[in-house]
């Protein structure tokens, strides 16, 4: 009878003991995603493996950015961080971005600023025509943008760790460039966020969502007149099959790589250090290679046909006073702390 309740005793025990270790790993799992980490008993930094996905062409010179972050995280883990890249929609269209990453679904996203907008409203500040120039854009991120996009990105479960230069935006058309309100009149053109559609309707045209991978196509069939990218855009898309003029500058073009925040949070000290290293050297490359493409990017739609015609800045000036205040209303204090910080870098 001993030996029954003793053996009763003993498989309880082991039953309570499994018990506890499976509540404890529910407590621990903080990402479901299919990205893996696991600890390498020789060193403190663990192994991790993740997805980084955007939807820009392969040869395009931010997407050879997203590469070198890549190569430059593996390297610098020796090995332990692997990072695989699925370029052109291949996993998420840049309009999914923001679910994607937010919700787990993948690990690392990237896409234009202002299409964080549906979960970030002060991030469509991007759309404005408010940066003198790129080293404008810089100091107002070194000096207090950063932080305040850190802060608004993670309230939605992500977290920017990389801005890239896109370069200015310009709008192709066929036919009739688009250098003041006159020329919008009756015009379809794509644009990118609410924002960014108002501009258009008060020049006096018809803003069109499209995704940048439906650009192409909608030019082709008449879906739109006009669309709105950088000039790397237009040569990497092949905009000149299509379009033969392009109008500019408008705004800054600024690309966010984004990681889910509780994926980022799983990981060590250590491992994050090396991303941010990673992303801040890759950042850097990005920046003087946006120099060298976006000169050679002019040369080539000169070959191809495609006509630059200057903006008539002056003409949109009121215009651009009323977007800018749609933003301001719409965001109210960080909205405003933001062009602070823009005005207060110039």
């Amino acid at each position: 009878m001993k030996k029954f309740y003793l053996l009763l005793i003993l498989v309880i025990g082991s039953l309570l003991m499994v018990a506890c270790s499976s509540e404890g790993s529910k407590e621990g799992t903080k990402v479901t995603t299919s990205a893996t980490t696991s600890q390498n008993s020789d060193s403190g930094l663990e192994e991790v493996n993740a997805r980084l996905a955007h939807s820009y062409p392969v040869e395009l010179f931010v997407s050879k950015g997203y590469e070198k972050f890549a190569e430059l995280a593996k390297e610098k883990s020796d090995g332990k961080i692997n990072i695989t890249i699925f370029p052109t929609g291949q996993l998420y269209l840049d309009v999914n971005m923001p679910d994607a990453v937010t919700t787990g679904q993948v690990e690392f996203g990237v896409n234009t600023l202002e299409m964080w907008t549906s979960h970030v409203p002060a991030a469509e500040f991007s759309v404005l025509p408010i940066f003198d120039n790129y080293e404008h854009v810089h100091n107002a991120f070194d000096n207090g943008l950063n932080d305040v996009f850190v802060e608004e990105f993670t309230k939605v479960g992500a977290r920017p760790i990389m801005w890239s230069d896109f370069g200015y935006a310009y709008y192709a058309s066929v036919d009739e460039a688009l250098t003041s309100p006159a020329e919008f009149e009756g015009k379809k053109i794509r644009t990118t966020s609410p924002l960014m559609a108002k501009y258009v309707e008060l020049a006096g045209g018809s803003p069109v969502t499209l995704s940048g991978e439906e650009v192409v196509q909608g030019l082709q069939r008449g879906t739109v007149d006009a669309a709105l990218s950088g000039v790397a855009g237009f040569t990497a898309r092949q905009y000149y099959e299509f379009t033969n003029r392009y109008t500019g500058p408008f705004n800054a073009g600024i690309v966010s790589l984004t990681v889910n925040d509780a994926f980022w949070n799983g990981l060590s000290k250590e491992a994050q250090e090396i991303i941010l290293e990673a992303a801040k050297e890759a950042q850097e490359w990005t920046t003087s290679e946006q120099i060298k493409v976006h000169e050679e990017s002019i040369k080539l739609l000169e070959q191809e046909g495609m006509l630059y015609e200057e903006l008539e800045k002056e003409a949109f000036s009121d215009i651009e006073k009323q977007v800018i205040d749609i933003y301001v209303e719409k965001t109210g204090e960080i909205g405003q702390k933001i062009i602070n910080i823009i005005d207060e870098t110039r």
